[in-house]
C-alpha cells in the first residue's frame, strides 16, 4: 500500500526495555496499523560487548548510539509474534539483519517457515555489521565478511525458492560427494534483500546480489551523492538500476537532523527514486503512549 505522494510509510519499532513489555509493544504495533503504514521493521544485535574497541560508522565522533544493556529482541522472531497480530497487508522487515552472523541455511529454514506461516513476503534488510567482537562472541568471521554475505545470499535464495539445493557431504571413510536435499515448506511470498550499507562494496553488493538498498541515515542531499556512485555501480555490474527498490530512513529517530517524513519531504524521496520510507522511533520512548504520539504526529504532517 503506498502513501502519500506515492511513498509508502513504515515503522521501525522501538525495542523491548522495562517500560515496553510485549502487551505496550503490541499496542504501538496496532496504532501503526490502524494509522496506516504500511510495515513493520526490527533491527538487531546478537550479543553486545561490555566495552568496544570498534568504531561504529554512523556517527561523527565513532561511538554507538546504544549501551551494551540495550534489549534486542531477535529480529525474526519478533516478526513472527507481530505477523500473527497484523493483517494481511502490512508488510514486516529488518532493518537491519547482521546477515553474516547468521549460519545461511539455518536462516533460510526460519525465513521459509515465517514467510509460510505468515503467509507472506519478508522485506530481508541486511548489512554485515561493525561489530569485531560480536563476531567472536558467536565464533562468525569478521574478515572477508562482504563475500561470505554475496554467498549467503545466492544460497538462501536457492533454498527459500526451489526448496532445496546440492551440498557437499563427508562419507564416513573422509571421501567428498555431492547430494541433493530438500527444505521445505518453501517461502509463500518473496524474500527479498535490502542492502544496508554505504560503502563502495556495499554498492557493489546492492547492484550484483540485492533486491535493493536500505541505507542507514542519511540527509536528503548526501542520499543523493550516494545514489549516483549506487547509479555507476549498477552500470559496471550491467544491472538496470530501475529494477532496484529504494528505502530510506528519515525522521526523528536517533538522528533527527537526518530528514522529516511530511508533505513537502516525501514527493522530494520519491523524485529520487525512494518507494518507500522507515519511521524509526527512537530506541527508548517513555512508554507505548509517547511512540503512538510519534506515529500520529508523523501520520498527520504526511497526510496518512
Amino acid at each position: 500500500m503506498s502513501g502519500p505522494a506515492g511513498v509508502a510509510v513504515g515503522v521501525r519499532l522501538p525495542l523491548a526495555t522495562d517500560k515496553l513489555p510485549p502487551a505496550e509493544l503490541l499496542a504501538i504495533v496496532r496504532a501503526a496499523e490502524d494509522l496506516g503504514y504500511s510495515s513493520l521493521w526490527f533491527g538487531d544485535h546478537v550479543v553486545l560487548p561490555c566495552a568496544t574497541a570498534s568504531t561504529y560508522p554512523h556517527t561523527s565522533d565513532g561511538q554507538r548510539p546504544f549501551s551494551a544493556d540495550t534489549p534486542w529482541v531477535d529480529p525474526l522472531l519478533a516478526l513472527g509474534w507481530v505477523a500473527g497480530q497484523i493483517g494481511p497487508n502490512m508488510r514486516i522487515g529488518t532493518s537491519v539483519l547482521i546477515l553474516t552472523l547468521r549460519n545461511p541455511v539455518l536462516l533460510a529454514k526460519q525465513l521459509s517457515s515465517l514467510s509460510w506461516l505468515s503467509q507472506r513476503g519478508i522485506a530481508l534488510g541486511v548489512g554485515t555489521g561493525w561489530l569485531r567482537e560480536e563476531y567472536d562472541a558467536v565464533g562468525a568471521k569478521f574478515e572477508g565478511r562482504a563475500t561470505t554475505a554475496r554467498l549467503a545470499i545466492e544460497s538462501i535464495r536457492q533454498l527459500v525458492s526451489s526448496g532445496g539445493a546440492e551440498f557437499t557431504v563427508r562419507s564416513h571413510d573422509g571421501t567428498e560427494r555431492k547430494e541433493q536435499f530438500t527444505m521445505l515448506p518453501r517461502a509463500a511470498g518473496p524474500i527479498e534483500f535490502l542492502w544496508g550499507g554505504l560503502s563502495p562494496v556495499a554498492m557493489r553488493l546492492v547492484a550484483r546480489a540485492c533486491d535493493g538498498w536500505i541505507p542507514a541515515k542519511q540527509p536528503l542531499e548526501s542520499l543523493s551523492r550516494h545514489l549516483e556512485r549506487l547509479k555507476r555501480a549498477c552500470d559496471d555490474a550491467q544491472r538496470d538500476f530501475s529494477e532496484l527498490r529504494l528505502v530510506a530512513k528519515p525522521g526523528p529517530g536517533p538522528d533527527p537532523g537526518s530528514g522529516a517524513i511530511d508533505r513537502d519531504s516525501l514527493p522530494c524521496y520519491r523524485e529520487h527514486g525512494f518507494s518507500e520510507v522507515i519511521l524509526e522511533l527512537p530506541y527508548g520512548p517513555r512508554d507505548a503512549g509517547d511512540a503512538i504520539d510519534v506515529l500520529k504526529r508523523v501520520a498527520v504532517r504526511s497526510g496518512m
